[in-house]
């Protein structure tokens, strides 16, 4: 099945003839795996230099700031797409994307990262436990903190994230068959004048499906180690979003106007309203 959006893709990409378009995800890829490494040395850094008191001390907040860098890094190359782009169209015209998507993209790969980073047990990471114990507490489930059966408590954290993880997968399918890679990969941004009214009916349900899929593979994370840094790394995510669909919501405002003004106040940002349950899980079924 060939993916939707592709060939106008390519067509914004001049620069990435035939199989050299997959430069731009590989690069993407590496990008992730070396943010998420690094997020990993930052965890464990106090544990191999032990003896320096001062690491010992902000152990606990080291996860935590580790998101927060990578989350800001995120944040500054995505917005480069909006902060840029008038320039880069004035000076280099229909080939600005082209140069402007590999900073756009390296701000998406970096998300991928602080999403993994909600999933990991800070206190399971090698080479040896946490030195600080307030690490430890931080990192343990908040369900055997209050005393629930370790059996029950692994459990009831791996049936509901699991459950929530694939309906963020799902959201995520859905919103890729439905729009199209070229839609994902902001090409309206560049080429407004080529762009297409969506008027899919997930659209009058919430109004950021995609944005709303990758939130729930963090509250998946949130939900698996259920830890007080799960909670604050999910909540570094959270706030992510909100300022990137603020961002995109300006630029949406600019073009419709005050419509867009009204259908923010009718329409959620990134959940479903109960009514909405059946329109929802019809757009979550294959197509």
């Amino acid at each position: 099945m060939k993916l939707k959006g592709v060939e106008k893709l390519r067509e914004k990409l001049p620069g990435y003839p035939g199989r050299k378009i997959f430069i731009i995800p590989l690069r993407a890829v590496v990008i992730a795996i070396v943010a998420y490494i690094l997020l990993i040395v930052l965890d464990i850094v106090p544990r191999v230099f032990s003896d320096i008191v001062i690491l010992v001390d902000i152990e606990p907040v080291l996860p935590l700031l580790g998101s927060l860098f990578i989350t800001a890094i995120a944040m500054w190359f995505v917005g480069a797409m909006w902060r840029e782009r008038n320039h880069m169209k004035s000076e280099f015209g229909d080939l600005s994307y082209q140069m402007m998507i590999p900073k756009g993209l390296t701000g998406i790969a970096l998300v991928i990262p602080v999403v993994l980073h909600v999933f990991t047990s800070v206190r399971s990471l090698p080479p040896v436990p946490p030195i600080n114990p307030l690490t430890t507490m931080m990192s343990t489930s908040l369900l055997s903190i209050l005393g629930i059966p370790t059996e029950l408590d692994v459990v009831i954290r791996l049936v509901l994230s699991g459950i929530v993880l694939i309906l963020a997968m799902l959201v995520i399918r859905s919103s890729f068959l439905t729009f199209g890679i070229d839609y994902m990969a902001v090409v309206y941004l560049y080429f407004p004048e080529e762009s297409e009214l969506q008027e899919h009916e997930i659209y009058s349900i919430t109004r950021h499906p995609t944005y709303m899929g990758a939130v729930l593979l963090g509250i998946a994370g949130m939900l698996f180690r259920f830890s007080v840094y799960s909670i604050l790394f999910f909540l570094i995510l959270y706030i992510l979003f909100r300022i990137q669909i603020r961002r995109e919501e300006n630029e949406l405002i600019d073009r419709f106007g005050e419509g867009y003004r009204e259908y923010r106040k009718i329409v959620p940002a990134l959940h479903v309203r109960p009514k909405d349950f059946r329109k929802f899980f019809k757009f979550l079924s294959p197509k």
